[in-house]
Parts: C-alpha cells; sequence; structure tokens
C-alpha cells in the first residue's frame, strides 16, 4: 500500500512544479552551497516598513510546482496581508527560497547544496539584513507537498535551529531506489538529480524522514510538528500525515495531524495556508 502512495505521490508532486509588490521583494544571494546565486522572496509584514519592530520569522518551502513566488501568484501574500492588517493574524515575515525542484535537499553529487543554502546561507543573510527576533523560539519552517517533506527532514537533521515545524499535504513518504525507479520519467529524472541515479550510489536513506527517526536512540527536540492535509488527496497523503504523525510522538517528539476536507491542489492549499499560518504564529515566542 505505501509504495503505491509513494509512486502516486511522487508523480504529483513533480509535474505539479511584472514588477514586484514592495511588500514581497526578489532577492538574489551568492552563496558557495550553491553553483549560481540562491533566490529568494520575502514576504514584510504591514507594518514593517514604518518603524524600527522586529519580528517572527517563517520559512516557506514550495511545492515541485511552484517555485519562490507561488504565494504570490497564487493569491496567499494578499491573504496574508488582509489577515495582519485586520488583527485576525499577528505579524511576521515569511522567507521563501527558490528550491528548483531539489527537494531543498543537497544533491548527491555535491553540486547543488540546497539544504545547507536554506538552514546556514539563507537564515544568516536574513538575519543580517532585516529585522527579524532572535531565537528558534521565533523562527519556524512550513512547505507545501515536496516543501513539506523538506520542512520536517530540515527540522530533524539541524533540531536546533527551529521552533515551530509543519507541512502541508507533505510528501513525508519513505523513498527506496526501487520505488524511484517506478515513477513516472519526470519524477524520477527529478530525484535522479537531487538524491543520486544509482542503486549503489545514493543518497536516498539518509534523506528519508522515517529512517532519520531511527538515528538517534532518543529526540528532545524544541519544535512540536503539525501535518495539515485533505482527506481526498489523491495521493493519500492524508493517510501518510496520520501515520507519520504516530510514529514522531512515539519518539518522543511532539506531532499533530489534522485532516479536513481538501485535495491536493491549489484551491486547498490557498486556504489552508491561513491555518498553517495561524498555528505558527501561536507558537511564535514575540505572540505569548
Amino acid at each position: 500500500m505505501i509504495r503505491k502512495i509513494l509512486v502516486a505521490a511522487l508523480v504529483g508532486v513533480t509535474i505539479a512544479c511584472g514588477s514586484a509588490p514592495s511588500n514581497f521583494p526578489r532577492e538574489r544571494l551568492a552563496t558557495p552551497s550553491l553553483p549560481s546565486p540562491g533566490e529568494y522572496s520575502v514576504f514584510l509584514p504591514p507594518s514593517y516598513s514604518a518603524g524600527r519592530r522586529s519580528y517572527p520569522v517563517l520559512y516557506f518551502l514550495h511545492d515541485a510546482f511552484g517555485d519562490g513566488r507561488v504565494l504570490l501568484r497564487k493569491g496567499v501574500v494578499g491573504r496574508l496581508d488582509e489577515a495582519m492588517r485586520s488583527g485576525a493574524l499577528p505579524e511576521f515575515l515569511i522567507v521563501c527560497p527558490e528550491g528548483d525542484g531539489s527537494w531543498f535537499s543537497n544533491s548527491y553529487d555535491g553540486r547543488r547544496l540546497y539544504e545547507d543554502f536554506v538552514v546556514r546561507d539563507l537564515r544568516r543573510e536574513i538575519e543580517r539584513r532585516y529585522r527579524v527576533l532572535p531565537g528558534i523560539r521565533n523562527r519556524g519552517i512550513t512547505g507545501i507537498s515536496m516543501g513539506g517533506y523538506a520542512a520536517v527532514k530540515l527540522a530533524l537533521r539541524h533540531p536546533d535551529e527551529f521552533g515551530s515545524v509543519s507541512g502541508l499535504s507533505a510528501a513525508t513518504i519513505p523513498i527506496s531506489w526501487r520505488d524511484v525507479e517506478n515513477v513516472f520519467w519526470i519524477a524520477r529524472r527529478q530525484l535522479h538529480r537531487a538524491f543520486g541515479d544509482s542503486p549503489v550510489r545514493n543518497s536516498l536513506e539518509s534523506n528519508d524522514v522515517w529512517r532519520l527517526l531511527d538515528t538517534r536512540p532518543s529526540w528532545q527536540v524544541p519544535f512540536e510538528v503539525f501535518l495539515l492535509a485533505g482527506r481526498e488527496d489523491k495521493y493519500r497523503l492524508d493517510r501518510v500525515a496520520v501515520q507519520y504523525a504516530d510514529l514522531l510522538n512515539r519518539r518522543g517528539i511532539r506531532a499533530t495531524a489534522r485532516i479536513e476536507p481538501g485535495i491536493h491542489d491549489w484551491p486547498y492549499w490557498k486556504n489552508a495556508m491561513l491555518g498553517i499560518a495561524r498555528w505558527h504564529a501561536a507558537r511564535f515566542e514575540a505572540a505569548r
């Protein structure tokens, strides 16, 4: 059953892959982690330009259809801005790096180190350039589908970097070489580029979020995990969310899975992202 879910999900998340508004600038960062400057966009809360206040920050990792601008194109930036202006949502920054089909992972060949870019280079740049509050209690990470997998994986591999972790329709699925070779060719090419193209020489095991939980005898982490998915998800990532949250709790990591009406598409994600934002806002130290 899990193999059927994996094959369908990997196909889906891979295919799913004018002037900028002043509150969502696009930036570039020269970094040793990537062969060319990394790109990212930053959502600035309504009051950012009006004073000297500092804010929490949420890192958003896009789906395989998307890029660092997808929240703008899909109307999520506008809805977040409206909610913050009305007081329905506390204010915080949202940083959206471009992942370029990398699964936000360090590629097996060492040429594209997207994990290092997000966790190390980009975080340092954001804290240098923008007014963000210090400490992991004011730093969260989230993502959709491919990005949801990456948000969970980066938190597990760097447990002292984030105070709150979530995934929306997250592809937190176990990956084996056999599974990779059975998926649609576009998905297979993307996975080969990220994790290696040989059954012997690949990094699938070290990037598997299920196997990562076996790398420590006990988990004492500063974050909790929230997995949100639609119960009509055609890749059955709702079932995966429930199973994975249960495993996290059994390993000592506080986790909640919530399943609600919705499918694996942007009409659902556009609304669900507000719930994700509220969940993180309630856990930022600044909001307490």
